[in-house]
């Protein structure tokens, strides 16, 4: 099960306050916030908000930062983008947004659904499949050859030997002889063991491969990073979990650490709480 769970901020009941869901949750008419850093859940129309702009590059490869505006009677004229994109940044901004579109029926959601496809085979599994494609044609023509001996052998016996043996009982146990030997033929041939000989050569691969700092998330990844030396990559979004805590701040000539309980004392308590409580995004939610 994935670890790796989005939730965001909706506006549900009379109340006006904001209830944190998890995204997979939302249904078309919710009303959600929209924070700066956010990854939008799902296809939105803008109901308000400032300065909003959207890093869309996931979606449409376009680098440029887009300016996402709700429609009024004061500028429907100019033509305002007022649709966020599921799966894109919000880079900076806040506001409020409905949800449109949801799941498959979005935007990344349809993208996604159309890049579902099967995966094609390794060259390593291309060979293996024709080395075992070849390895049963050959069992198959012993097969052949394996049964008609045996059949041969017996009818010889019993009808140009110089020694004929009778048509007895004996002569159905020499006929399921015959014929279990040359099924044996081709299941010897068939190499059964060869899938789980390649997968424990391609487990000792990785292994290997993450003590140089290098790691694969599927087995057959090996065949192939395993002759790269040099890899260069990139980074989207933040590998951070998104949450700021204090652990110090500096006032009055003084350096406070955690949560001081001399607090309510300072001099610039108001002003700090006053500009705590402006310039944070913080919101109440009651308790369910």
């Amino acid at each position: 099960m994935s670890t790796n769970i989005e939730k965001c901020a909706v506006f549900r009941g009379s109340e006006g306050l904001t209830s944190t869901l998890d995204v997979s949750e939302l249904v078309a008419g919710d009303i959600i916030k929209i924070e700066q850093g956010m990854k939008i859940p799902a296809d939105c129309i803008l109901l308000d908000g400032i300065d909003i702009s959207c890093d869309e590059s996931a979606m449409t490869g376009e680098p440029d930062q887009m300016e996402k505006s709700s429609v009024t009677e004061s500028n429907y004229e100019f033509n305002p983008d007022p649709f966020l994109l599921g799966k894109t940044l919000v880079a900076q901004g806040q506001g409020t947004a409905m949800v449109c579109c949801v799941g498959v029926n979005s935007r990344s959601g349809q993208a996604e659904e159309k890049l579902q496809t099967e995966e094609d085979q390794t060259p390593l599994q291309q060979k293996l499949d024709a080395i075992a494609n070849q390895l049963a044609r050959i069992g198959f023509k012993f097969f052949i050859l394996a049964l008609i001996l045996g059949l041969g052998r017996v009818i010889f016996d019993r009808t140009l030997a110089t020694f004929k043996k009778p048509w007895d009982g004996a002569t159905f146990t020499d006929l399921t002889f015959a014929v279990i030997t040359a099924v044996t033929v081709i299941v010897i041939a068939i190499p059964e063991g060869l899938p789980l000989a390649v997968t424990i050569s391609f487990a000792f691969s990785v292994m290997k491969m993450k003590k140089e700092n290098n790691w694969v998330r599927k087995l057959a990844s090996s065949e192939t990073m395993g002759g790269a030396d040099q890899i260069c990559t990139d980074k989207t979004g933040t590998l951070t979990k998104n949450q700021m805590t204090v652990r110090e701040f500096y006032s009055m000539d003084q350096v406070f650490n955690d949560k001081p309980s001399n607090f309510s004392t300072m001099h610039t308590a108001t002003l700090l709480a006053e500009g705590v409580l402006y310039n944070c995004s913080a919101r109440l939610e009651k308790n369910p």
